[in-house]
């Protein structure tokens, strides 16, 4: 397969849909055809979500090392660009709204933007190729090789800033895009809607007078004793090790595959933006509980307080989660 043919694209509105087609009539299948080739694979793998999920990102530095010297690892890979591809990009109606969009006279941000994430997730999925060989079969290669700054610069963090607060399209902000700051908020999302829905927001020292923080590990670590109990959207196991993730990259800089960002992104809907119960939906129950499991896991991490301080105690606000009874 011509690697560099393939991720060509051109900044244009005609481009950016020629090239989606190509995807959903047989650049895809030519695609995984060449990835199950190049592994040794007979066909490609059939992996649920929780799998690709817990096989394509690690919970440390530690977990990373041992995962990228793991055939699995890649061709979980593919699963992942198979499911984000179809369900995001190759779905008609998707490429319709595309198709019958106006693009403006001056710099479009749509396509500005469509072509970017495209023309990365195309790059990545050749450089995910070549990892591969030169990682797992220790072949360098030859005739196209290709190379990416794995780790975000703080520069182009600051440059992002104004964006944020202003808008990508404004007078103060660059358009530059930073898909994997969204990570960071992903390490928020994580954070906010464990800490929230079990109203545990920190400690507070009555001698001091002042908020502490309490590290979210310890009130996983006090979770995993009653998650028997806890109905979660997504096993809690992958909440905990997406946390650590996310922490990789908070901590560090290092990117991921441009893919993984919008896999894990879908992968939290219901977790953060709650399901149905029966037929009402409610934003909280991404996590549902018995009220004596919730007194449960407050009075466990109240006692483990106390054990090492009698000065602290929970700074606890009312629990955002679904109630069962």
């Amino acid at each position: 397969m011509d690697l560099q043919k393939f991720i060509e694209i051109d900044e244009t509105k005609e481009s950016i849909i020629a090239k989606l087609e190509y995807l959903k009539r047989e650049g895809l299948h030519d695609y995984l055809q060449f990835g199950i080739f190049e592994m040794g694979l007979k066909r490609l793998p059939t992996k649920k979500s929780d799998q690709i999920l817990e096989q394509i990102i690690a919970k440390s530095p530690n977990d990373l090392n041992v995962k990228v010297k793991n055939a699995e690892h890649y061709k979980a890979h593919l699963c992942c660009i198979k499911h984000v591809l179809e369900e995001m990009f190759l779905n008609e109606p998707f490429l319709e709204n595309l198709r019958k969009y106006k693009v403006e006279e001056e710099k479009d941000m749509v396509v500005y933007n469509y072509y970017n994430l495209l023309r990365e997730i195309l790059f990545d999925m050749a450089l995910l190729i070549q990892d591969y060989n030169q990682t797992i079969k220790g072949v360098a290669p030859t005739k196209f090789s290709l190379g990416k700054n794995l780790y975000q610069r703080d520069f182009t963090l600051y440059q992002l800033l104004p964006q944020v607060i202003f808008g990508q399209a404004s007078f103060h902000s660059f358009i530059e895009r930073e898909p994997n700051v969204s990570i960071a908020i992903i390490r928020q999302v994580i954070e906010l809607r464990i800490r929230k829905a079990f109203g545990i927001m920190g400690t507070y020292d009555k001698v001091k007078d002042s908020f502490e923080p309490l590290p979210l590990g310890q009130v996983f670590d006090e979770i995993k004793k009653h998650q028997k109990e806890i109905d979660f959207a997504i096993p809690l196991a992958n909440i905990v090790r997406i946390n650590g993730w996310s922490n990789i990259f908070m901590h560090s800089g290092m990117k991921d595959y441009t893919w993984t960002l919008i896999f894990v992104y879908r992968y939290l809907h219901e977790f953060a933006k709650g399901r149905k119960d029966g037929k009402s939906w409610s934003s909280n129950s991404g996590i549902r509980l018995k009220q004596e499991t919730l007194d449960k896991i407050v009075n466990g991490l109240e006692q483990t307080l106390k054990s090492y301080n009698a000065n602290l105690e929970l700074f606890k606000t009312k629990p955002d989660v679904y109630i069962t009874t």
